[in-house]
């Protein structure tokens, strides 16, 4: 028998406690290792954090070369030779740079990691940042910066950055050609130097765990003077300076489509109104259901897909709508925006709508802690801000007792449209 569609399914009010199943323990020089064992398969993965996101860089895209060049070339072993010896083993080594931290990721198979975990010490202890793979890298980052300049999703985002922090912040810095081709070697291994081998670090062992990592790990990373991620350290300082319009138009006469990019500063998840503030941003433009994808692209046809995020930085936190239209209904598009967030302040959530936001995040939040891997990023993520897994506890409480109320208060109190930035790119 076929099921009615039409009908929707029954829901239920789910009381569960996060399983904060972790161990830690700590290398005999200080780094905090965090355990999450699970899983079927003899697969671990070690990612390491390290406060050496673009926060700290002195020049422009030394943070993100500098991470991403440390698996090309130690003064023993070449960039083709690393990369060959991983292969050889199955396991391959992941990097990514952002804000506030850098990260360095191995998956390996478990039975091979006497061989992978010592390789993964040497490429980040002994880089040494050849010249040909700079050059390497320097072509391609300037080729891929050039093609990214000629797209208005890309342009509005750095420039509406930009317009929340200021061009000489960390936060809203824009790359250019230039910033890429100066970059050198000597300014890398210094970097490298301060926040790799003398820097602040913790580890993230999630998978199968074998019997003798604790030993492994020790030997290869308990033996620097990298230290407690959490340990003071004397941090760079900026200034915040917003732009003093708060429309910016990018014009872009061949393009086809604008890119839209309206939002504003707001807490991070250190704040205690964070959760509820991440609830209130799911209605409006979270999920798919959500308020924005209902009117600008159900009802009016302006986009194929239009959103918002709320993200969380370590000096700050972000929320920003985004969409990309046609240039003949930009100005629509924007008028339903400030509609809707209008709505908010102005009109109670229905009791039939908050249910469905509510199941919608109490599903994320469980499918996020589905396996090994996705719940050691969620303690990653707690721990970075200096929390613990019952942190999601509490967001799981925060989703049950929130009322429309309370959300028409949080509208009110951080949807002021005088608060938003808004930037255009495109025609």
């Amino acid at each position: 028998m076929m099921p009615d569609r039409s009908i929707a399914p029954l829901t239920q009010k789910v009381d569960f406690l996060m399983k904060d199943t972790h161990r830690l323990l700590e290398l005999p020089n200080g780094i905090t290792v965090y355990l999450v064992h699970g899983g079927s398969q003899e697969l671990v993965r070690i990612e390491l954090v390290y406060k050496a996101g673009s926060f700290y860089q002195g020049a422009k895209s030394v943070a993100t070369a500098t991470n991403a060049l440390l698996p090309n070339g130690t003064p023993s072993l070449t960039a083709r030779a690393i990369a060959e010896r991983f292969e050889y083993f199955g396991a391959h080594v992941e990097t990514n740079t952002e804000k506030d931290n850098a990260y360095v990721s191995l998956y390996t198979l478990n039975t091979h990691l006497h061989e992978t975990l010592p390789l993964l010490a040497e490429v980040i202890h002994e880089a040494d940042f050849p010249q040909d793979e700079l050059e390497i890298y320097r072509k391609t980052k300037s080729h891929t910066l050039s093609v990214n300049l000629q797209k208005v999703k890309y342009l509005a985002r750095v420039h509406f950055n930009e317009q929340l922090f200021g061009s000489r912040h960390p936060y809203g810095m824009r790359l250019r050609n230039e910033n890429i081709d100066q970059l050198e070697s000597g300014q890398l291994k210094a970097f490298h130097r301060r926040y790799y081998q003398q820097g602040r670090c913790m580890i993230f062992v999630s998978g199968s765990i074998p019997h003798k990592l604790e030993e492994i790990l020790a030997r290869n990373f308990g033996t620097n003077s990298a230290g407690s991620f959490h340990k003071p350290l004397q941090e760079p300082t900026f200034e915040i300076e917003p732009g003093q319009n708060r429309k910016l138009f990018i014009s872009k006469p061949d393009a086809s489509q604008s890119a839209l990019r309206i939002g504003f500063r707001t807490i991070n998840r250190e704040h205690a109104e964070y959760p509820e503030l991440f609830i209130l941003h799911t209605v409006l433009g979270g999920y798919f259901g959500s308020r924005l994808m209902s009117n600008i692209r159900e009802k009016k046809g302006y986009t194929y897909g239009i959103g918002s995020v709320l993200a969380s930085l370590k000096k700050s936190g972000v929320f920003v709508i985004s969409s990309e239209v046609g240039g003949n209904v930009r100005r629509k598009a924007v008028r339903e925006i400030y509609k809707e967030v209008k709505m908010l302040r102005d009109e109670p959530i229905s009791e039939e709508e908050l249910s469905l936001v509510k199941n919608y995040l109490t599903g994320a939040l469980l499918r996020g802690m589905e396996g090994p891997f996705m719940q050691a990023e969620r303690l990653r993520s707690a721990i970075e801000y200096g929390q613990t897994m019952s942190y999601y506890d509490q967001y799981a409480r925060t989703i049950q007792d929130i009322t429309s109320g309370r959300l028409q208060e949080l509208a009110n109190k951080y949807f002021d449209q005088g608060a938003f930035f808004e930037t255009v790119a495109g025609v």
